[in-house]
């Protein structure tokens, strides 16, 4: 719990978040909020002018983290297309850090139902996401309409292993993988 008199804008968006998780978007108000951090409203209003502006702050938020972070660290590895696509489909069997993201993206895909603004949050996010598993691809030598639908495959097989924790197994990541990837070209000896 962070110190009453020192919460921070990322305190209060991640505070949002959890409160998102565990009831919904309706369950993200203000007074909630100041409740559960022990502290006052007028703390909110230091951060944020509206409780539009702390919605907006928590697709912002998440998309830096669970899109441009992510990306973004899978580009500076310096590995190969084919590294990249097998260290992305590693993620959803990180723990708990891939539980709590799983959770946060099921309750933003939930309010992105019935709200505009999440669900143009979430159509620009997954087509950045599979912008970038199309381009691992066609450096793998994939055509573009290949490409593309291997993509959308490799997308959707990741959100539904984020998703469906039961038995997780790592190598099921490998595995689905390799039936998603063009075969490799054999070496020249």
């Amino acid at each position: 719990m962070p110190v009453r008199n020192s919460l921070t804008r990322e305190d209060w968006i991640r505070a949002s978040q959890r409160m998102l998780v565990k009831g919904g978007i309706d369950s993200v108000r203000v007074d909630t909020l100041a409740k559960e951090l022990q502290i006052t409203r007028g703390s909110f209003y230091y951060h944020f002018k509206s409780r539009g502006e702390l919605l907006e702050s928590i697709l912002s938020d998440w998309r830096a983290r669970a899109t441009e972070g992510v990306i973004n660290q899978l580009r500076n590895t310096r590995t190969s297309p084919r590294e990249q696509l097998q260290q992305l489909m590693e993620l959803p069997l990180h723990g708990n850090t891939a539980r709590e993201a799983a959770a946060t993206e099921i309750g933003i895909r939930a309010w992105a139902r019935r709200d505009k603004q999440a669900r143009q949050a979430i159509d620009e996010i997954d087509s950045h996401r599979l912008s970038y598993i199309e381009s691992l691809l066609l450096q793998l030598g994939c055509n573009e309409p290949e490409a593309r639908d291997r993509a959308w495959l490799i997308y959707a097989c990741q959100l539904s292993q984020s998703l469906i924790q039961a038995g997780a197994d790592p190598e099921r990541g490998t595995r689905l993988l390799e039936l998603l990837l063009p075969e490799e070209e054999p070496q020249p000896a």
